[in-house]
């Protein structure tokens, strides 16, 4: 349980650090669970439920303008001809390419989504970033973790 505490504490100092709201609640939160001292299979439904409840929340912030009438049906439409719609549909596309690898990652490496959280929160302090999820963020590093490992493999045969 000391290792636990002292792991979810460091990254607690970098979320205080980064002035990160999210962060900081999310390990007071773990922390909270750990003094519970609940069992695996407790502690997997909470991870589920988090990713599904994560996910509902962001969908209902995106389409907050909709539900308010700052985006009508025609500018919709009409944005849909402009090349920046097509940037931001492929854009999304991508998100949810690197989502679905990023789930995989983090169910059997979760050391990727831990290390991919504190490059977010260097990533704040250090060029004034804005925190992103973790889902994409272990989506994009298992990206590129298989890229350099086809260009390691690659020049092994050589």
């Amino acid at each position: 349980m000391l290792e636990k505490l002292i792991l979810l504490s460091i990254l607690l100092l970098l979320g205080i650090i980064s002035k990160n709201q999210t962060i900081i609640i999310a390990l007071l939160v773990l922390i909270g669970l750990v003094f519970l001292n609940l069992n695996d299979m407790a502690l997997n439904n909470i991870k589920k439920l988090c990713l599904n409840y994560g996910i509902v929340l962001i969908s209902i912030y995106a389409f907050i303008p909709i539900a308010k009438g700052d985006i009508t049906h025609q500018e919709l439409l009409k944005a849909l001809l402009t090349w920046r719609a097509w940037i931001a549909i492929f854009s999304g596309i991508l998100v949810t390419h690197f989502s679905k690898y990023g789930i995989k990652i983090m169910d059997t490496s979760p050391d990727v989504t831990t290390n991919v959280l504190v490059g977010i929160i260097i990533g704040m302090l250090v060029f004034k970033g804005v925190a992103s999820g973790p889902l994409i963020g272990s989506g994009i590093a298992l990206m590129l973790y298989s890229i350099i490992n086809f260009f390691i493999n690659f020049f092994n045969k050589i």
